[in-house]
């Protein structure tokens, strides 16, 4: 038992996740989310070229992705991987930010985070 935590905390249930992660739960808490109903996902990588982010775009089937070209003043393509109707169970939240963080890795790319519909 942690001593200490708010009874009835939405996030109570979620204390194994990276501080970011925690911070964007808590956001959609604070904007009147409940964090058990389905809702719209996004997660968002940057790539170095489109080929790269193509590439990535494939790896997770079961997500959307989609590929957009620099904006200006910058070099790195965008990769935005997004689902309808998901859940941010606790494991969803990890699992899915280490997956995405390595699809950036391996694409050379960095992983920016993610956000969902309140």
């Amino acid at each position: 038992m942690r001593l200490g935590r708010k009874k009835n905390d939405p996030l109570g249930k979620y204390v194994d996740l990276a501080a970011r992660d925690r911070q964007v739960l808590q956001a959609l808490v604070d904007h009147g989310a409940d964090l058990s109903a389905p809702r719209h996902v996004l997660h968002f990588l940057y790539v170095e070229s489109e080929e790269a982010g193509r590439t990535a775009a494939t790896s997770v089937p079961a997500w959307e992705a989609s590929v957009k070209p620099p904006v200006a003043g910058y070099d790195t393509w965008s990769l935005v991987f997004e689902r309808q109707g998901y859940v941010l169970t606790p494991e969803n939240v990890k699992n899915d930010a280490a997956r995405f963080a390595a699809i950036a890795e391996s694409s050379s790319g960095i992983y920016d985070g993610w956000e969902a519909s309140v």
